[in-house]
């Protein structure tokens, strides 16, 4: 299996990730985001404007938990997802994992409710599980599992800020540790996992947004006064 992208730490496989996992090693986590309901999509068609226009195939519960069991990782899985499937997740967790909680990332600048007849919904769901049957450790403490931030707009439709990312990979992954994608989407979790110190394996099914991925990933980061790093874009 050739990769579309590999600069050794990050590594971008193109296709449908249930063809591509099975061919991959373990690995120690998942970050990802995969696509909504069809629920969700079709209130998305609704609207025009300023609001979210998916461009992607819908995806079910059933679905994702298939996906989830073909993928071999030592501890944590954290997902940003359609909340009707993590609602699914826990009432049925993927073989070899257990359910830890339902997570939320609030948004404060989240559309409003377009209708107007009801209060707008402003958060998005986090699945949060681990390896079954392994002892439980992440590096956030007793921190709630709420994340505030606000929502991006970019190249996808449906793009995860990297301060979220970046927050999910300094609290559940350490140094070193190989992170999975499997939605791997324009690459906002292998950005943060590189700029943090980790590996990450992408796998993303359009071409496009392999392209737009490997081109965010191409930077290094440099010291810069104060201890700071900042990421240097080559193109």
């Amino acid at each position: 299996m050739t990769p579309f992208y590999d600069d050794g730490a990050v590594t971008i496989y193109h296709g449908d990730c249930r063809d591509v996992i099975p061919a991959l090693g373990p690995v120690d986590h998942v970050i990802t985001d995969p696509p909504y309901g069809e629920e969700t999509h079709e209130g998305a068609r609704r609207y025009t404007g300023d609001h979210l226009v998916t461009t992607f195939d819908a995806i079910t519960a059933e679905d994702v938990r298939a996906i989830y069991e073909l993928i071999d990782a030592r501890r944590w899985l954290v997902a940003t997802m359609e909340w009707r499937h993590v609602h699914a997740l826990e009432a049925a967790p993927p073989r070899g994992w257990s359910f830890i909680r339902f997570g939320i990332w609030v948004k404060p600048n989240g559309a409003p409710q377009f209708t107007g007849d009801r209060p707008a919904t402003g958060w998005e769901a986090v699945a949060i599980l681990h390896r079954a049957g392994r002892r439980l450790r992440w590096n956030g403490n007793g921190a709630h599992a709420v994340w505030t931030i606000p929502k991006v707009s970019g190249a996808h439709p449906t793009r995860k800020p990297d301060e979220l990312v970046e927050a999910f990979v300094a609290a559940f992954t350490d140094p070193g540790d190989v992170i999975l994608d499997p939605f791997g989407g324009v690459g906002t979790t292998a950005v943060a996992a590189k700029k943090l110190g980790r590996r990450c394996i992408l796998v993303e099914s359009e071409a496009h947004y392999c392209e737009l991925a490997a081109r965010r990933v191409s930077f290094r980061f440099e010291t810069i006064p104060g201890g700071l790093f900042a990421g240097v874009d080559h193109g």
